[in-house]
Order: C-alpha cells, then sequence, then structure tokens
C-alpha cells in the first residue's frame, strides 16, 4: 500500500524539494490502482506532495473545465474541474484559491495563491497568461502517470509564443459567474489547432526530446512520473519548435475529418452499475425488442468518434454453416392452472418463458407438462434461464419451491403467443460494432483488435450485461485518452453469443486477415477473482501480454486454457479457418448463474472497474507493440543522441541499454525484448521511441496471425 510517508519519499527522489512551486497533471488511477492502492486515497497524494513542498512551497492544480466552450455557463464558485480526483479535491480544499478563467482556471494552495486568484487575461496560452508566470516563478511541471499528449498544457504555451503555424487565435464567448455570483458576458481567445488541415495533437515526439534533456522520471505505483523545470520545457521546446516547424514535433497531419477538436463528447456515466440496471431487465434473446433496446443504450455511451453502427441481417440467410435466427416477439406467454390463475407469466418475468419456445395454446395434464416445466435444484428459491434456440420446444421455468407446490393431479392451460419473424422489414437480426482508432487516426499496417462482448442473455445481470458494461467503459478510456499514431485500432462489438459473433465475421471476412488478436469480455461483477483464459495458441504474445498485465498488478488470479474456464465467442475468432489469438477475461464461476439470483445486488462497482483496468492495459500494451528494426551499425553514441541513461537514476535500465540494442533487429517486438530483459514494458517502449524519434530505428507492425483459407 502507498502511504504518505512512502509517497513523499518517492517524490523527493523525483526532485522535488521544499519551497517548489508545483503546477500538477495527475492520473490517480496509476496511483490508486496500484497493488494495495494508496492509504486513505486521494487526499494522502495531495498531502505528501504539500509536505514535500512544505509552507514555502505553492500547489497548483488546472481546474480546466471544456463546457464553456460548448454554451455552458461557467461558475467560478461550482464549475467543477474536469482534470480528475486530485484537481477536484484542491479546487474545494478552503484553503485553495481560484483564478477567474472560464475555460484554463487554476486553483492553487500556498503563496502564490492569492497572486494566482488575482491574475487576469483573456487569453489561454499567450505572454499574458499564467503559463508566463510560471517561468517567472520559476515553477515545476510535475506528472503523474499521463502521456505527454494528456497532460503538459504549458507546451500550448511554448507553441504560442513560438508563433506556429499549425494553430491560430480563435474567439470564444459565453457567461462566465464571479465569486460573488455575478454573471458577465466574456469573450477569451484561444490558440486552436487548424482543424481544415488536418492537425491532430502528438506531443510524444517532443516528450521524448524533453525526457532526453530536462526531465526526471520515476515510476511510483503503476505509471511513469515526471518532473521538469517550465524555464527549461520552455527553452527546449521553442527551439525546437524554430528549428522543425513541420510536423512530426508537435503535431501529424491527417483528413480533416479525423481532426476534430477536443476529447469526444460523451454522455456521462456516474456508475458502471447504473448502466447495467437500464439493460438488465430487457428482454435480451437472440433478436428482439429488447436486444434492439440494449444496443441503442450501449450505442448512446460511446462518443460520436467511435462510429457506432448498428448492423441487420435477414433472418434465415446461410452464415458459413450456420444461419442467422428468426426474430422473436412474445405476444403474451403463461402457465395457469384450469380455474385461470396463472401460476408464471412471462410479462413478470422473462426467464418464466425458455427464450424461443414454439407458440402453444392448448390444455393438458401434469403428466404431459412436467418435461416443460424447469427449476435449479441447487437454488429452489431463484428461477432458472433456459433456451431452446434451434431445438426448438417450449417450456417454463419457475423456482423448485414453487414446482413443489404444484398440484399433480389437475390440468393447466398452455398459452405462448409468439412469433418467429423472417422478414429483414419487421426487425431482423442485429449486432453492433465500434471502432477506435489511435491518435492520428487508422494504421492498415498495424491492424486491429477485436473486443466483444455479447447481450443476449434476459434478465441476467453478471452473464452478461457486466461484460458489456465494463467493454464501454474500455472503449470510452481508449477514446478519451488515444493510443498513439501507427497503433492498432481497437473494434468492439456487441451481440448475441456464438451465432452473433459468426454473422458478422461471416459478413466482413474482409475484416479478418487484419485481426492481430482479440478479447471477450463475460461476467467481471462477481465477487471472484479474474480469470485470464488463454487463447488456442495458449503461449502466443497475446497470452504473454495478458500475464504480464496480471502479474504486475500484484492481485491474485486464475489462468485457464482456451476454452476450459467457460467457452464462448473466443469459440469463433479463435476456431477453424480463422485462429487469430483470442483471450477470455472472467470472473466466472459463481452460484448465481443462470438464475434470478444473478441481478444487481451480486454486481460490484469495483469488479467492474478492475475488470476494466486490466482489459485496458492489455489492449494498451498489445496494440501499442511493434518490431523495433535498428538504421543503423555499430554501437549507438547515446550521449551524441541524447540518450544516455545515467547509472545512478536508472541502473537498470542503464545496464540493458547494450543488449536492447542487439536485438533491433526488426524479430523481437518492444514488448518480447521488456519480457526477455526483464523490463517494465512502458520504460522500454518509451526509451526505444527515443531511438525511432531520432531515426535511429524504424517500427514494423507485428506480423499478421489469422489463419489464411
Amino acid at each position: 500500500m502507498l502511504t504518505q510517508s512512502f509517497l513523499a519519499d518517492e517524490f523527493r527522489a523525483l526532485g522535488m524539494t521544499a519551497g517548489d512551486t508545483l503546477f500538477v497533471h495527475s492520473a490517480y488511477s496509476s496511483l490508486g490502482r496500484a497493488p494495495g492502492g494508496v492509504e486513505g486515497g486521494p487526499q494522502t497524494v495531495i498531502n505528501a506532495i504539500l509536505d514535500v513542498i512544505g509552507p514555502a512551497g505553492t500547489l497548483i492544480m488546472p481546474t480546466f473545465n471544456y463546457d464553456f466552450l460548448r454554451g455552458v455557463p461557467w461558475d467560478m464558485r461550482t464549475t467543477p474541474s474536469q482534470m480528475g480526483v486530485l484537481t477536484e479535491l484542491v479546487r474545494t480544499d478552503p484553503r485553495a484559491r481560484r483564478m477567474f478563467h472560464p475555460i484554463y482556471s487554476m486553483a492553487a494552495i500556498g503563496p502564490h495563491a492569492e497572486e494566482l486568484a488575482a491574475h487576469s487575461t483573456t487569453d489561454c496560452f499567450g505572454e499574458s497568461t499564467i503559463f508566463s508566470k510560471f517561468r517567472e516563478w520559476d515553477a515545476k511541471i510535475l506528472i503523474l502517470g499521463l502521456a505527454y499528449s494528456k497532460s503538459i498544457t504549458f507546451l500550448h504555451h511554448c507553441e504560442q509564443m513560438a508563433g506556429v503555424d499549425y494553430r491560430f487565435l480563435k474567439e470564444f464567448k459565453g457567461t462566465a459567474i464571479d465569486l460573488q455570483g455575478k454573471p458577465h458576458d466574456v469573450a477569451y481567445t484561444m490558440f486552436v489547432r487548424d482543424v481544415e488541415r488536418g492537425v491532430v495533437l502528438d506531443f510524444e515526439p517532443i516528450g521524448a526530446l524533453l525526457d532526453s534533456q530536462v526531465v526526471n522520471q520515476r515510476t511510483i505505483g503503476l505509471g511513469p512520473c515526471r518532473l521538469m523545470k517550465c524555464r527549461d520545457v520552455f527553452r527546449v521546446t521553442v527551439q525546437a519548435l524554430q528549428e522543425n516547424p513541420g510536423p512530426g514535433l508537435t503535431y501529424i497531419l491527417e483528413t480533416p475529418d479525423r481532426a476534430k477538436d477536443w476529447i469526444p463528447p460523451m454522455k456521462p456515466i456516474s456508475s458502471l452499475k447504473d448502466v447495467l440496471a437500464q439493460i438488465i431487465p430487457l428482454h435480451r434473446t437472440l433478436a428482439s425488442d429488447g436486444m434492439d433496446t440494449a444496443l441503442d443504450i450501449i450505442g448512446s455511451y460511446l462518443p460520436e468518434s467511435a462510429a457506432y453502427k448498428i448492423e441487420t441481417y435477414t433472418p434465415l440467410t446461410p452464415v458459413w454453416t450456420w444461419y442467422v435466427p428468426e426474430r422473436y416477439e412474445v405476444h403474451e406467454a403463461y402457465l395457469a392452472t384450469e380455474d385461470g390463475q396463472r401460476v408464471v407469466d412471462f410479462k413478470d418475468n422473462p426467464l418464466h418463458l425458455v427464450s424461443y419456445s414454439l407458440p402453444m395454446d392448448t390444455l393438458m395434464p401434469w403428466s404431459e407438462l412436467e418435461p416443460h416445466l424447469y427449476f435449479n435444484e441447487k437454488r429452489p428459491h431463484a428461477i432458472p434461464w433456459k433456451f431452446k434456440y434451434y431445438d426448438r420446444s417450449w417450456g417454463f421455468c419457475l423456482s423448485k419451491n414453487q414446482f413443489d407446490t404444484l398440484p399433480r393431479d389437475k390440468n393447466y392451460r398452455v398459452v405462448i403467443r409468439s412469433e418467429f419473424l423472417t422478414d429483414p422489414a419487421q426487425g431482423g437480426f442485429k449486432v453492433a460494432e465500434a471502432v477506435i482508432h489511435p491518435r492520428g487516426g487508422k494504421s492498415a499496417a498495424a491492424g486491429e483488435m477485436f473486443i466483444m462482448a455479447h447481450v443476449c442473455h434476459p434478465n441476467q445481470a453478471n452473464d452478461d450485461a457486466a461484460g458489456v458494461v465494463t467493454a464501454i467503459e474500455v472503449a470510452r478510456r481508449l477514446a478519451a485518452n488515444p493510443l498513439p499514431p501507427g497503433s492498432m485500432s481497437v473494434r468492439f462489438w456487441f451481440g448475441a453469443e456464438t451465432i452473433g459473433t459468426i454473422a458478422y465475421l461471416a459478413h466482413h471476412e474482409d475484416l479478418i486477415p487484419g485481426f492481430k488478436g482479440g478479447i471477450f469480455i463475460e461476467m467481471t461483477g462477481n465477487d471472484n477473482t479474474l480469470a485470464l483464459q488463454h487463447t488456442r495458441q495458449h503461449n502466443s504474445a497475446l497470452d504473454k501480454v495478458g500475464q504480464y498485465v496480471l502479474k504486475k498488478r500484484g492481485k491474485e488470479f486464475r489462468e485457464g486454457t482456451f476454452a476450459d474456464v467457460i467457452a464462448n465467442d473466443e469459440r469463433v475468432l479463435n476456431g477453424p479457418g480463422l485462429n487469430v489469438p483470442c483471450l477470455s477475461v472472467t470472473r466466472y464461476p459463481y452460484p448465481e448463474y443462470h438464475t434470478t439470483d444473478d441481478n444487481l445486488d451480486i454486481m460490484h462497482e469495483d469488479k467492474l472497474q478492475e475488470a476494466a483496468d486490466v482489459i485496458e492495459e492489455i489492449i494498451r500494451v498489445y496494440a501499442t507493440d511493434y518490431l523495433p528494426r535498428r538504421k543503423f551499425r555499430g554501437p549507438v553514441f547515446l550521449s551524441g543522441h541524447g540518450l544516455f541513461v545515467d547509472w545512478q537514476v536508472n541502473w537498470k535500465l542503464n545496464r540493458a541499454i547494450e543488449k536492447m540494442m542487439m536485438r533491433f533487429e526488426g524479430k523481437q517486438s518492444v514488448f518480447e525484448i521488456a519480457d526477455e530483459l526483464d523490463l517494465d514494458y512502458w520504460e522500454t517502449r518509451e526509451y526505444i521511441e527515443k531511438f525511432r524519434v531520432r531515426g535511429l530505428v524504424e517500427a514494423l507492425p507485428l506480423p499478421e496471425v489469422a489463419e489464411k483459407s
């Protein structure tokens, strides 16, 4: 567990000292989700920083909120920060003073707080802004667990002061409310990207340059932490931008439609359990109104940039050795005694009816009825879930307790008014997809990862609405913090189990050669350890990444061979004729499986989020991996290229550099090099990226893995 004293020692080792003025960009998750977490939570991090800088130091947090740019009034008193939990803690701290700026406001604790709060400007990044004050104060920038392109707003100040030609000043008008509650009509200028030219932000190359010259680095918790002086950042960045005015250091050029401004707007989610609550009660069977509604709900939580699309297939269409199932519509279904007393009713719970039951309207004795009644011996109070998708029959489900009370000497009326619809105009069979591209857009050479979650289990929470909301969360994170340029795109699929994946892939066989790996997500919310089910290959690069991510977390987890923990859609993607390596991440088994006990009560928000953490990290590592191939001969002159690593700062990396360079032959990936040399993947990739930025290595994509058919 990360304690306050431990964090303070780590910050001192990073170079933080008493009296520092610190401007902090942070991702608390890089600390809070470390093994053991942070003792006392986010406030402990704030306290540790304040302990180190002492009463002579000033802590400054960004309390930016971009809603003003979308026409929402900004209120200095109440408008929250959109920059993370640590920033909100400082904004609401009684000791803090906040600056009046409806876009780039900041809050500070310490000697400079009053001057910051009194600072006034109608610009965002220019000479008159607080960023110039940072240079005057000899402030430092602290980055906790974030990539450069998701932090260090100070670089925009450097861009404006360097007079770059890919940005221009744009005015934004709106309403800002001061501390006394008085509204003001205000106008602010911002140095914005030239979207029409296709300018896309990419601070990673300039970050590599800064890392090599002016940055102190240290891993704290799960993420890289950086400390740098604003004056040094300004000097190096402005000089580099003036000497290299074209694409490369801080931006890349894409088509204008790829260059939309800002993080994609997304419908807010207060908790994944809230989304679960919307999906669980729906009659989500293979093709039904409930499935359609669920797919609409999923799409509503994804950003526009994900290009979420629902596809409709014609029932009875052949798809490989299967056929697309009919749409199932239930108008009424119940079981009643002969005198009209209803025993079970579909309208009370869709699990009462065996999914895809045939139409019935008849009176029958107990002897004929009994074989069509289903219950769960182990959970006698619960209603089980049964289905008859292709082997058509009919039936009702009820608790064992209720089953035992039914008279055996009575006749029973069976009413099932259901339809099997084959006309696509009546709704058809639907699946959905969303694609999250890396920063800068799709890289055809890099390929894609294929992430699957099935939706078709009516009135079930863990199986598998939980997998669905976990996938939604991962997609949102990848959209908000895109993978670096040249990474794989990530394709998310939602639909009916097995046949849905088959139908989708049969309609998109052109996509299969581009798939470099997949993950099937299911049953992620119950109170059990995570299970990593291996690919059919078992020892593929994706298997190793999955093991690496879970072992690095330091928490208990389970492993199983392919389709051994539980078999689902990974059998399609990793099956005959495709054989794309596909992991499964699940918390199966659990006792409530396939019963009405699989409900919101057994769902845990922290378990859903933990699964999202693991899956996101697997994707980030695997999708950003590549084969570095050297463009140099002999040992590289490290100091001459800004690549030297001081052994007193990072002994392990210093000792590994020679061995690392020996492996730049385009045959081992970054991950394989890190794994073989027992190094952290992200530290290794970040260091190899410096070679790439300097033209010393080229990045080759991972090889294709799908079978040729």
